[in-house]
């Protein structure tokens, strides 16, 4: 099974590691579709750079449209490649070690083949004897998300955030990607949403823990961010109350 993976992008320049993007698409066996989203800083011509000197592709959007659509767009580009059973999306800022990148790329395959999985999501759970650095705000974020909507699905997964998450190919995924989502933090929560609209029970979902994990400069949760992800948790929450998720 082949999978493409999304990178969403947006002014990453002051923090693009070239040489960590060159191995991960050498090394990972996935197909890498880096969506530059309306950036106005040199991280097309990074891109650029990267395609040149491997099979990635771009895709440029004419304007910033947040990473929510950026990634939908994306993974629609990819489900049009009929040579992958699977699409999803990493996160740009670097946070995750390659190995953990191809090692779920692997289960994911595994999964799938052996067992009725919709997707596989990555999961930074700060277990004993992994290297797990988390700010703590970004963390009680997290699990204030995790806990408030868990309370109407008990399947719910820990670690909704994690920018690392992989799907299986398939009709009820290509629905729920169909219309850009209305919230821009929380659009994987909508994803759980829709997948219960479009096909009347909820996604089946394996979380794997990551190894490594580090927050990056450039990509601390600010005070704004806390804010609009609070606005969006009543969005969701309004949607679950009238029976949508």
């Amino acid at each position: 099974m082949s999978v493409g993976i999304v990178v969403p992008c947006f002014n990453e320049a002051e923090r693009w590691n070239s040489d960590y993007w060159r191995v991960m698409v050498e090394q990972v066996p996935a197909t890498f579709l880096f969506v530059d989203d309306g950036s106005q800083d040199a991280t097309p011509v990074l891109l650029e750079q990267l395609v040149d000197q491997s099979k990635a592709q771009i895709l440029s959007l004419p304007r910033n449209s947040g990473k929510a659509e950026a990634v939908r767009q994306g993974m629609n580009r990819l489900l049009d490649d009929t040579s992958l059973s699977g699409v999803g999306y990493l996160d740009a800022d670097g946070a995750f070690a390659q190995e953990d990148i191809s090692a779920i790329a692997t289960i994911f395959t595994e999964k799938v083949a052996e067992q009725d999985f919709d997707a596989v999501w990555s999961s930074r759970v700060a277990l004993a004897g992994r290297d797990i650095a988390r700010s703590q705000a970004r963390h009680y974020v997290g699990r204030i998300i995790a806990t408030y909507l868990s309370v109407a699905e008990h399947s719910f997964p820990y670690d909704t955030q994690s920018g690392y998450k992989l799907f299986v190919d398939s009709q009820t995924l290509r629905r729920c990607l169909a219309s850009p989502f209305a919230t821009r933090w929380l659009f994987e929560i909508e994803l759980l949403a829709r997948w219960r609209n479009a096909s009347g029970s909820p996604m089946q979902v394996w979380e794997e823990p990551v190894n490594y994990w580090h927050d990056v400069p450039g990509s601390k949760i600010t005070r704004g961010e806390v804010v609009r992800v609070l606005r969006e948790l009543w969005v969701v929450k309004a949607q679950q109350r009238r029976g949508h998720l």
